[in-house]
């Protein structure tokens, strides 16, 4: 801490702002400072979704979004007919301090991706066109030959690259650094579980390469925001599925 000659803090030891965070945030919080205090353990079932949420004073659905976010950093698991369980243990949560929930890791991205789609468009640089051909076409291989395709991240990271735009790049992958748990993966998975779910996806891969090669910017980013919006709504419905599907007399307790 410094101080003035009068023994005064100084203001700059304050200079990080206040953050108001939200509901969700603050129960996921009170549930890994248990896990990391050792009252809850790992392999635990937490209490009841309604006897929790009566707990922690808080709704069902903001417990449910909390629930998400720790799934999907690999905290929890949810079982149907046993409830949520600790996966994580105390040394995989030390550093815990969660500010990011799923549904605004899809916020960023509609404001960031749709936009790098279109300055895409407007530079074209040609190495930059044929990587993107080149990670659409590896897609496109893989869906042809197996009827399914483990990410189209490759896509996404070639657009934001043809872009030309640090910045940008660099709020894309911040926002991706939250899909890479195994939660994410087993959500994604679900999303595409339908035939005509992984062809529209690819479909709108297919498109949105054309829009960009073809210096369509506004068609480029149309089709990214409805990309990502499908994407979101199906994982977000997905998770809501998942919590309704839970028994409600479901008991398990963590001390």
């Amino acid at each position: 801490m410094t101080a003035d000659s009068e023994g005064t803090a100084s203001i700059d030891v304050f200079a990080a702002p206040v953050v108001v965070r939200s509901a969700a945030a603050q129960v996921a919080d009170k549930i890994v400072a248990a896990i990391q205090s050792g009252r809850i353990k790992r392999h635990e079932r937490l209490p009841p979704e309604r006897e929790l949420a009566k707990q922690l004073q808080v709704s069902r659905p903001t417990l449910r979004e909390a629930f998400a976010a720790l799934e999907l950093a690999g905290v929890l698991e949810s079982h149907q007919g046993r409830g949520s369980v600790v996966v994580a243990a105390p040394s995989q949560v030390a550093n815990w301090g969660i500010e990011v929930l799923p549904t605004q890791v899809f916020e960023a991205r509609l404001a960031v991706e749709p936009h790098l789609a279109e300055l895409a468009a407007a530079k074209r640089y040609p190495e930059d066109i044929a990587h993107l051909r080149e990670a659409g076409a590896d897609l496109d291989e893989e869906y042809e030959r197996t009827g399914a395709y483990r990410s189209d991240l490759a896509v996404h990271r070639a657009i934001a690259r043809a872009a030309r735009n640090p910045v940008l790049a660099d709020a894309l992958e911040s926002a991706l650094k939250y899909t890479e748990s195994s939660r994410w993966t087993d959500l994604r998975a679900q999303a595409l579980a339908e035939p005509r779910a992984r062809e529209g996806h690819v479909d709108e891969v297919r498109r949105v390469i054309e829009h960009i090669a073809a210096g369509e910017g506004a068609e480029a980013a149309s089709v990214w925001r409805a990309h990502l919006t499908y994407y979101r709504d199906e994982m977000l419905d997905g998770l809501k599925k998942e919590s309704d599907r839970k028994p409600a007399g479901t008991t398990g307790s963590a001390s």
